[in-house]
């Protein structure tokens, strides 16, 4: 018979517990997250667009799909760099006018820094990497010498979805230890 129900002769009754305890619980503290923590939260937040635009219609560029998922790869990497404590080589070095987008580059870092990904970047990021940065194909119409350019190549979108997931899950790992 359940726990709370009683027959008698046919009659069932309802009985209610109530239980009243004191705990003492540490006291709250509202910690300002680091910059591993703001990337990992930008990392999660663009990751929902790249699903949502890796399956959707065929009239829907895939441009936008890659420069996000580009941008996501580009976070999850800092976000493993940072904890490691390598932030001066995820930095903008002085003097350079752009920071380092490069994600073949940053995939290679992660890489020398234990990140348990393969040695050589996958076709898919060297794809994004080269629309992604140092001319920014996906971002802007001009290329070098300011050239028209149509925005580059994408790698295909839904493996690289299935793919960008697998290694934001294995940075999300690291950075917990």
């Amino acid at each position: 018979m359940p726990f709370g129900d009683c027959s008698l002769h046919g009659l069932r009754r309802h009985i209610t517990v109530s239980i009243s305890m004191n705990a003492d619980l540490p006291a709250l503290r509202i910690v300002q997250p680091t910059e591993g923590d703001g990337y990992m939260i930008v990392v999660r937040d663009l990751f929902q667009g790249v699903e949502a635009l890796s399956t959707s219609s065929p009239n829907v560029s895939p441009r936008g799909c890659a420069l996000i998922a580009a941008h996501t790869l580009e976070c999850a990497l800092k976000a493993f760099l940072w904890h490691k404590g390598k932030t001066t080589r995820i930095k903008k070095p002085k003097g350079q006018p752009k920071g380092d987008h490069d994600l073949v580059h940053l995939w290679s870092i992660a890489y020398e820094e234990g990140l348990p990904v393969s040695q050589e970047p996958p076709d898919w990021v060297t794809i994004l990497s080269s629309g992604h940065g140092p001319n920014f194909y996906f971002r802007y119409q001009a290329g070098k010498g300011r050239t028209f350019v149509h925005g580059g190549a994408t790698p295909a979108l839904i493996p690289m979805t299935a793919e960008l997931k697998k290694v934001i899950d294995v940075v999300e790992h690291a950075v917990k230890d």
